[in-house]
């Protein structure tokens, strides 16, 4: 006989990231929101992450892990793991998984995120066993992407061994992983439980054998985890319909979604722009912001003062689209100027092609890939006239989301989540942007121009003949001012969907539909 919890109040959280300690994307921001808004409704939230180096928190005594792997080779590996916690608040604390000998140091302490990230994931499974002997199991787990998976898997399953229907909420925030060999997962050398136990399978639960669903999905780790969660949840519902497409529609019952959020406070730029410029009023403060960021940080190309300023921000991979802003602005009014705060990623050969048209567009554009103070990264933001996302694919978007919150619209590609973000201002009065086909350069180029335009025409009653949207030129005929109202609708936009109440009644739906999920896993 199994049991599974009637309620859910401990909460473990497993990730690679967590914002304001290490980061790369959007997910360190995503699983740092959910846990501070699960938090202010009371759970009590443990977040477990590899140490990435980080020398922070205190050491959990009396946690004992460590023991022997043994390889393909058939050589033993021996590992040695420790933990330290610290409290974000007191609901939320995060738990950093760490090397106590230099063998299991150099892995789990490498300071790059997604360096030995096999070996990562691999030891998360041990740590989390180790963990729930100590703590004892939590009322639900939920990892966050591939890399963190099969440590939950792992735990799921042990606690299934020990009687328990632990209920498991899996969360896709970037589709994709690796295949590896069953040895990889094997009780050998990451320590996924072998032997039976219970998986949805639609009609009900049956009892399945660890290796033969590994083979099923011949060893993806994401497929792997959508057939071992209670419940599935991603970042949009765009992305509920790609993993229907990739692994069928009997997974639609235990799907859900969460939509990132931001705690980007329009008053707290507006208030740090007084104190730090002695100016609000975004005409007058945006150049002087601009010339501020270009002697503080290293800028590649160079860039004149203009009529109107486009931001845009991101990794830079072939993902999110940079080479086609930058081919597209080619084909914008010479009074606009581009800044791209792009962030290394390794890709060599793309950031050489960046730069090169960059350079191309000498006097207009720059790209800056240092990292930016946060004050003066949400400032340019909220000087910008126009914020750009060219992404090929994109899940969610939250850098969209940021942008609208400090008041500055958007020109976005019509795909993934951002087609559910950004309302096209060209078809609804309560527009927050335009959205535009993605990879299509002049389309591209046309919208940030007209959006550029528009807000800038409601600064200075200047650039109407820069509108080449016939209907965006007689709203600004009507009413130069109505810049100024796509500004407040951005703002209304992120108040109403993307705080974080929305992302803490989103989570806790999918923790339930988890719940009931393990509470039938438990019954069968």
């Amino acid at each position: 006989m199994i049991i599974a919890p009637s309620q859910i109040r401990k909460v473990w959280i497993i990730t690679f990231e967590y914002a304001g300690l290490k980061k790369v994307g959007g997910l360190g921001e995503a699983v740092k929101n959910i846990s501070v808004a699960l938090g202010s409704l009371g759970y009590e939230v443990t977040v477990i992450m590899p140490s990435h180096g980080i020398n922070a928190g205190q050491v959990l005594e009396g946690v004992t892990c460590s023991g022997v792997r043994v390889g393909e080779d058939r050589w033993h590996y021996p590992y040695n793991i420790g933990f330290s916690s610290l409290n974000v608040n007191d609901k939320v604390r995060v738990v950093l998984v760490r090397g106590n000998d230099s063998r299991t140091s150099t892995i789990l302490e490498d300071p790059y995120v997604y360096g030995r990230v096999e070996e990562k994931a691999c030891l998360l499974c041990k740590a989390l066993i180790c963990l729930a002997e100590y703590l004892g199991f939590p009322d639900i787990i939920h990892s966050n992407d591939w890399h963190s998976a099969l440590a939950a898997i792992t735990l799921k399953i042990y606690a299934e061994h020990k009687g328990l229907a632990l209920p498991y909420l899996h969360q896709v925030h970037l589709p994709g992983s690796p295949r590896f060999s069953w040895h990889y997962a094997s009780p050998e050398w990451c320590g996924v439980p072998v032997g039976q136990h219970r998986v949805w399978r639609v009609c009900c639960h049956r009892l399945e054998n660890t290796y033969d669903l590994w083979r099923s999905v011949d060893g993806n780790l994401e497929a792997f985890a959508v057939l071992e969660a209670d419940a599935v949840a991603t970042v949009s519902r765009s992305m509920i319909d790609e993993l229907l497409g990739r692994y069928g529609d009997w997974i639609r019952e235990k799907t859900c979604f969460i939509y990132n959020s931001t705690d980007w406070d329009l008053r707290e730029v507006v208030d740090y722009a007084s104190r730090s410029y002695g100016e609000v009023d975004r005409a007058r403060l945006r150049w002087v912001v601009v010339r501020d960021l270009l002697n503080r940080y290293r800028s590649l190309g160079q860039l004149t003062e203009g009529d109107a300023l486009v931001l845009s921000t991101g990794r830079l991979t072939p993902q999110k689209g940079f080479e086609y802003l930058l081919r597209g602005f080619r084909r914008v009014g010479e009074g606009l100027r581009l800044i791209i705060l792009g962030v290394s990623v390794g890709d060599l050969g793309y950031e050489d092609y960046i730069r090169q048209l960059t350079l191309d567009l000498s006097g207009r554009a720059v790209l800056i890939t240092e990292k930016i103070d946060q004050q003066m990264y949400k400032l340019l933001h909220y000087v910008a006239n126009a914020f750009v996302v060219p992404s090929i694919y994109e899940p969610f978007g939250i850098v969209a989301v940021e942008s609208m919150a400090v008041g500055t619209p958007v020109v976005a590609s019509d795909v993934g989540g951002l087609s559910e973000i950004i309302s096209d201002l060209r078809l609804r009065e309560d527009g927050c942007g335009i959205k535009v086909q993605p990879g299509n350069e002049s389309e591209l180029g046309e919208a940030i121009q007209n959006l550029s335009y528009l807000t800038l025409i409601s600064e200075t009653g200047k650039g109407i003949e820069y509108l080449t949207y016939e209907n965006l030129k007689q709203l600004a005929r009507k009413d130069p001012a109505v810049g100024h109202v796509v500004r407040e609708n951005c703002v209304k936009h992120v108040e109403q969907k993307f705080r974080l109440r929305n992302t803490a009644e989103q989570v806790v739906r999918c923790y339930e539909l988890s719940r009931k999920m393990a509470y039938y896993r438990a019954m069968t």
